[in-house]
């Protein structure tokens, strides 16, 4: 499957698809769907103002996949560091080497711009998702403790 796996950045006319794949990865850490709307979508991932990155995975014309991440430059060590919000893969294409591709395809972004250090969270649940980036070569975060501070709207 993945032979035919390319990647590119998305368009506008991209939504529905990423929409698709957000409900999926909502469903499968047990939270709401997304509110994402069309105009949300291109102001967050498409263009180069966006302050969100996102490649699509794509088999024929059809999006199976997405990883988005932003990066951050920390100011007591100097180091710029890569935070991946979400990977997603479609049902459909999950164990084919999707998800381990797009990992490839971040990970050789960050290469080439100096990048060491890539970071992300795992829904303490989601086992297949812990067992998958172990897998890579991905140690839990030792040092780090992630807070949540909710913000009433």
């Amino acid at each position: 499957m993945t032979s035919d796996l390319y990647f590119r950045i998305p368009t506008a006319d991209d939504f529905d698809a990423v929409l698709t794949l957000s409900n999926q990865l909502a469903r499968h850490i047990e939270a709401p769907e997304p509110p994402l709307t069309p105009a949300q979508f291109v102001a967050r991932y498409v263009g180069p103002e966006a302050p969100m990155r996102l490649r699509l995975a794509v088999i024929g014309e059809r999006v199976v996949g997405l990883i988005a991440w932003t990066v951050t430059h920390e100011l007591y060590s100097g180091d710029s560091r890569l935070y991946i919000s979400d990977l997603i893969v479609d049902g459909t294409a999950r164990g084919h080497g999707v998800g381990g591709a797009l990992m490839a395809e971040v990970t050789a972004w960050a290469r080439q711009r100096g990048i060491a250090k890539l970071g992300w969270e795992v829904w303490h649940r989601n086992t297949t998702a812990m067992a998958f980036y172990e897998g890579l070569g991905a140690l839990r975060d030792r040092e780090a403790l992630s807070y949540v501070l909710e913000l009433s709207a």
